[in-house]
């Protein structure tokens, strides 16, 4: 699906360069107005408008990355309905969702924030848990977005509705988040590689390998970023109709995709189905 419709791909790059703009548009202004880089004897840390600063940014960029997802997603929804989707028509169906993407955003970066300081504790036993929440969050919530962009219903309602679905998708879900990491890391060891040759090296050998390290890394990073939205809407799809999505047939992918014994759950909020 992806090799069809290559333009999805471009949406996370996207993404990413809106959040480097408001990363700078936001936090140098920010930075510079307080005296962070001046004064020497206190801690910029304790200044509060670098914390409001942070604050702002980390929802900012938390929205912008649930956007273009939401944008992928959207774009996916398109062609497995038999249509064909465009960067336009991708960003579009996101944008419209935007009264339900930003509620999320916050929730999901307040209980993210909550699972940073229990992985930052210094009591292992605590770090391990935060690390296992953090892991339950991550399987809970995969089908989230393509909730928020087919039932467009409010944080809570989706995260709830994403646990009803899990229960009949946990399998594919673990194999799913499991293999695209797999996938991504072996993926990634080319870059890493001509990264730490052109480090070993000096001048313009060093700022070569860094330059194609770093390229070849960011664009597994969207490659991956892509696949995996593209493969949540697909198992949202089996999820609420039982029924693998178009384009996915004669790929193996029923083989993943398979028929459990309590079925799968087709209920939507209201009794109505998908």
């Amino acid at each position: 699906m992806l090799q069809h419709d290559r333009e999805l791909a471009v949406l996370p790059i996207l993404g990413a360069l809106a959040s480097l703009a408001v990363v700078a548009a936001i936090g140098i202004p920010i930075w510079l107005s307080t005296d962070g880089i001046d004064d020497g004897n206190g801690s910029a840390g304790g200044e509060p408008m670098l914390w409001i600063g942070g604050i702002i940014i980390l929802l900012a960029t938390t929205a912008i990355n649930v956007f273009f997802n939401a944008a992928v997603v959207s774009g996916a929804r398109e062609r497995f309905s038999g249509g064909d989707p465009t960067i336009s028509s991708a960003i579009k169906g996101a944008f419209s969702r935007l009264h339900v993407i930003v509620p999320w955003a916050i929730l999901a970066l307040t209980v993210g924030m909550v699972l940073v300081a229990i992985q930052r504790s210094g009591n292992m036993l605590t770090r391990f848990l935060g690390s296992f929440l953090d892991m339950a969050w991550g399987v809970l919530t995969f089908l989230v977005v393509p909730i928020l962009v087919v039932e467009q219903t409010g944080p809570f309602s989706s995260l709830r509705r994403s646990g009803e679905l899990l229960r009949h998708t946990w399998g594919e879900n673990l194999i799913s988040q499991v293999g695209f990491g797999i996938i991504g890391l072996a993926a990634a060891i080319p870059g890493i590689l001509i990264f730490a040759l052109g480090a070993s090296t000096s001048g313009l050998g060093a700022v070569i390998g860094a330059v194609i390290g770093f390229g070849w890394i960011a664009l597994v990073m969207v490659v991956i970023s892509t696949l995996t939205a593209i493969f949540q809407m697909a198992l949202y799809i089996y999820a609420t109709t039982g029924q693998v999505p178009a384009g996915f047939e004669t790929s193996g992918i029923n083989d993943v995709f398979h028929e459990r014994s309590q079925g799968p759950l087709t209920r939507g909020f209201g009794g109505r189905r998908f």
